[in-house]
């Protein structure tokens, strides 16, 4: 046994196994409201084709169906929000589920088995993802067995198992262009750098603010940098002049991008007499940084196209009032990191799992509404062992442990540890160690994380033993 521990051998196919079954559990058995409205989104694109005038008309019916859905008590009522090409996605997986739903006369999210193949959409982008970090850090020279365990630790992120697991956001869908474009930066294959980003930031933003800065490394003009960010920002835009303007569908979506936007400067700096947006300074000294840091060698390059995008991720999401599942942004560059710097390994992964384990206990005490048990409903668990009587909550569990009242101290916890972790891997001090014994530690922090992943799952369970 002390020896498996210690080889530094690749994870092996039964400890996928173990993984995979840790993940698909919660997975299977949680359906968050906004999981349940990307199911209707892939239905409702065909629908759109094929009952309601075409894709045109696409914002308008999923405006129509909302209404429809909060009329007669159907979850997942929201109409389409986001730019259209995370809905071609969104299509393509679901055309498979429109046939069976068209076949059986079936509403999409009214079955176990048809809500879990329209979630399953999220664990393909994670398989993607996790393939697309292995080809980074064998890019970047790190070993093939540690480049499998980037992989492995990416997959067994704390973020991955509450954040994807459990709430099941469409923002890892965008992980695999964004992971593309940072390859091809690696490869100084710039249009194709340019082309996947320009993807990933059509689904939503936050790309963009990983694209500016590695941009500044390497270009120095500044009407390229212009012409390539607008270019980047103007897919989107473009596709939308196919769609009618001036529609409710169209104004509602408008003023939830207007919301998104006050929210993302909401957080102010006072400077004279006067506030600015704490995000525009952070993310302009970072800038700043990048235009003025000339890359002469590879390696210099290499180091940077993992820390820029980590450190933009860190100061974007603790500069402003963010929801829970947008840090799983974090998960595939501390991965890398983690086997990158892996001479380092011991106290970054200390760091890592003390400071992903605080974020989740302040994400359970100050949005525990978005992991209640009561989502287990309709799925794995309520098919295999029924409803109980009453279900105990996420309220009522954060209430009995006090989690509410420490959201702020953990939190804080997890700013320092993510602070550590970003100050032992910056550019300079990056370096792999071939013989790190990654194992242990990776098992240890997966159990950990898997336990809390499971919090929700375990409620609802207990609620049977309690209603006894």
């Amino acid at each position: 046994m002390l020896k498996w521990l210690k080889s530094v051998k690749k994870p092996s196919l039964y400890e996928y196994i173990v993984l995979g079954l840790l993940f698909l559990i919660p997975f299977a058995s949680i359906m968050y409201g906004d999981t349940k409205a990307f199911v209707h989104y892939e239905v409702n694109f065909w629908n759109a084709i094929f009952h309601e005038g075409g894709l045109r008309n696409f914002y308008e019916y999923s405006y129509f169906m909302e209404q429809y859905y909060k009329e007669n008590g159907i979850g997942g009522a929201f109409a389409a929000y986001y730019d259209f090409p995370v809905f071609i996605l969104f299509g393509i997986w679901g055309f498979p589920l429109w046939i069976v739903c068209q076949i059986f006369h079936l509403e999409e999210t009214s079955t176990f088995a048809t809500m879990l193949y329209g979630k399953t959409i999220l664990l393909i982008a994670l398989i993607v993802s996790a393939f697309i970090i292995y080809k980074i850090c064998k890019n970047i020279e790190v070993s093939e067995s540690q480049a499998n365990w980037a992989s492995f630790l990416f997959l067994s992120s704390a973020v991955i198992f509450a954040e994807v697991g459990l709430i099941g956001q469409l923002d890892v869908m965008g992980f695999p262009f964004i992971l593309l474009g940072i390859y091809f930066f690696q490869e100084r294959c710039n249009w194709k750098f340019v082309l996947m980003f320009m993807i990933a930031s059509s689904f939503k933003q936050f790309p963009f603010f990983i694209f500016v800065p590695l941009l500044l490394l390497i270009e120095k003009n500044i009407l390229k940098i212009g012409l390539e960010s607008a270019v980047v920002l103007a897919f989107s835009k473009i596709i939308g002049l196919f769609f009618p303007t001036g529609t409710m569908a169209i104004q509602v979506k408008q003023e939830f991008g207007e919301r998104s936007l006050e929210r993302l400067l909401g957080v102010k700096l006072p400077l004279y007499n006067d506030t600015v947006p704490a995000i525009v300074v952070a993310f302009g000294i970072i800038c700043v940084y990048c235009y003025l840091k000339n890359i002469q060698a590879q390696k210099e390059l290499e180091e940077h196209s993992i820390y820029i995008p980590l450190i933009a991720m860190t100061v974007l999401l603790c500069g402003f009032d963010s929801d829970p599942y947008w840090f799983v942004h974090l998960a595939p560059y501390v991965a890398i990191m983690l086997v990158y710097n892996s001479s380092k390994y011991k106290q970054l992964i200390l760091f890592e799992t003390v400071g992903m384990i605080c974020l989740i206990l302040n994400q359970f005490g100050a949005n525990y509404w978005c992991f209640e048990p009561r989502y287990a409903q309709g799925m794995l668990m309520d098919k295999l062992f029924g409803q109980p009587d009453s279900i105990i909550g996420m309220e009522t569990f954060i209430g009995y442990t006090r989690l509410d009242r420490f959201s702020g101290v953990f939190f804080a916890g997890f700013v320092v540890c993510l602070g550590a972790f970003l100050w032992i891997s910056r550019p300079g001090h990056i370096e792999s160690d071939e013989v790190a014994e990654i194992r242990p530690y990776a098992w240890l922090r997966m159990i950990t994380n898997a336990g809390i992943g499971w919090i929700p799952v375990l409620l609802y369970m207990v609620s049977f033993v309690i209603n006894m």
